[in-house]
């Protein structure tokens, strides 16, 4: 394995997720509660950031392919790099102010025109998935047990990910299901860290992209059976 620096180290990732952290916590800490819900909202810097983080990413995983790399696997994960982009800008709600990614969006007022170009969308980015997954997700998982430092960093970006959506839901499920009180404070705390951590999601992408260029040739970038 050819780990140069920090940033190659099986475990650089929780590094940017720790640093993203610390980032919600001192961005709480020291602005009132609706300061930072402001700061952090859906039109703040903070989201700004992490969708042109990326779309960046989206051009620089073309950029840093490397011979070998499969073009198929190249163009999904761009894919899904922009999908993730576009919803960070909330364009899944462009349409009727609801989510597309709703099934019950597909019953409502949108025009026809809509819905149907809103599926489609989506049925490109769940088959960009769908190829990744099949491509790549037994070797990403050997990966991990071998500790190779893409494949870690690829786990904690999911691992990342289904944290910041939990948060996402958190306060609403306390006060709707359960009828717990949520403070302000508690509010904008976690307001601070799903956006912060949205943000690390996009830094480990870029954190991928880096470690597969330093990889040996002879690397495992698939699972073809």
């Amino acid at each position: 394995m050819n780990n140069r620096g920090a940033a190659g180290s099986p475990f650089a990732a929780l590094w940017v997720i720790g640093a993203c952290a610390l980032g919600a916590l001192l961005v709480w800490w020291s602005m009132p509660p609706e300061v930072v819900e402001r700061f952090m909202g859906e039109t703040g810097p903070v989201e700004r950031l992490t969708a042109a983080s990326y779309a960046a990413c989206a051009i620089a995983i073309w950029l840093a392919r490397v011979p070998g790399d499969d073009r198929r696997t190249t163009a999904a994960a761009a894919a899904m790099l922009l999908a993730f982009a576009a919803r960070e800008l909330d364009w899944h709600r462009t349409f009727t102010g609801t989510s597309v990614l709703r099934v019950s969006w597909y019953g409502g007022p949108a025009s026809v025109g809509a819905k149907l170009l809103a599926a489609c969308v989506l049925a490109a980015v769940l088959l960009a998935l769908a190829w990744l997954l099949m491509r790549h997700g037994r070797a990403m998982w050997r990966g991990w047990r071998q500790r190779r430092p893409i494949a870690v960093t690829m786990l904690l970006f999911v691992a990342t990910l289904l944290l910041a959506k939990s948060l996402d839901r958190s306060v609403a499920i306390l006060v709707e299901d359960f009828g717990v009180p949520v403070t302000p404070s508690w509010k904008a705390l976690r307001t601070a860290f799903e956006e912060w951590l949205e943000l690390a999601l996009s830094l480990l992408v870029a954190l991928a992209l880096w470690q597969r260029r330093q990889e040996p040739r002879g690397g495992e970038p698939s699972d073809d059976g």
